[in-house]
């Protein structure tokens, strides 16, 4: 691992979307408006690119255009096993599932099945494609991922990126949106148990990564399927409480990334 080249894709990456979403934070601490959601919405979307667009520049300072190219193919490696791309879709359905009726239990009720919300499933995906896995994994699966496997398992890869991707969310927690914790008062409970979810969701994406042969797509596909959160869309009832609903899905995530580390991750290999 070039130690060198890694610090500066994380410094560069922090950098870049830090100091977008600061700024961004500016424009509502006179209140939030229509007016100044719209500006903060440009710094929170310039900000969200930091990953990917920091991977393309470091990877050109470090190994030139030749290398830049092959990490950009990784966007475009659509062939995987079919399996694969049944898990990008069930996975987090299941997820949410066990958030519903944890909360089901422990909250109240989630409210009425309204089929009708499958019409829009297609605004959902198109709007959160664009809106973090696109600008995201290019640099953490892509990239980050790629440099760390050269020293570290591939379980231990997943963990640390976990933790570098919380803490690259943190000035969202501030927010109206971005995160999980983001619109509401902060507490340590929901914060900790953002980072277990996101520490899981990296061995389980990380899993999938290998199991493609390094493919940033499917990264992608399934950051996108786990943010859409596509289950709720029939629950129109629970309305801001999707978040919670969310966090509580971590247990289903750590269920399965629990079996994948038991497991051997089903021959991915887990030094």
């Amino acid at each position: 691992m070039n130690f060198k080249k890694v610090a500066s894709f994380i410094a560069l990456t922090f950098i870049w979307s830090w100091t977008l979403w600061i700024l961004g934070l500016q424009h509502l601490e006179d209140g939030i408006t229509a007016e100044s959601i719209d500006t903060f919405l440009i710094y929170f979307f310039a900000g969200v690119y930091g990953p990917s667009l920091s991977s393309i520049i470091i990877t050109l300072l470090f190994d030139g255009f030749s290398n830049t190219w092959k990490l950009c193919k990784k966007l475009f490696m659509f062939k995987a096993a079919w399996w694969i791309y049944v898990l990008i879709l069930v996975l987090p359905l299941v997820f949410v599932a066990i958030g519903l009726l944890l909360y089901q239990w422990f909250f109240g009720s989630v409210g009425d099945f309204k089929f009708a919300a499958v019409a829009f499933i297609p605004i959902v995906l198109w709007s959160g494609f664009y809106a973090g896995p696109l600008g995201e994994e290019l640099g953490w699966r892509g990239f980050l991922l790629a440099e760390f496997q050269t020293q570290f398992s591939n379980l231990k890869s997943a963990i640390v990126i976990g933790i570098i991707w919380f803490c690259w969310h943190i000035p969202l927690f501030w927010a109206p949106f971005g995160t999980l914790v983001s619109g509401k008062s902060l507490h340590l409970f929901p914060i900790l148990t953002y980072l277990v979810l996101l520490v899981g969701l990296s061995i389980i994406i990380t899993w999938m990564v290998v199991h493609s042969r390094g493919s940033v797509w499917i990264a992608i596909l399934f950051h996108l399927s786990i943010n859409a959160g596509l289950l709720l869309l029939f629950f129109p009832e629970i309305g801001p409480n999707f978040k919670t609903i969310h966090l509580l899905s971590t247990a289903g995530v750590w269920i399965f990334a629990g079996y994948l580390i038991y497991q051997r991750g089903l021959n991915l290999p887990l030094r």
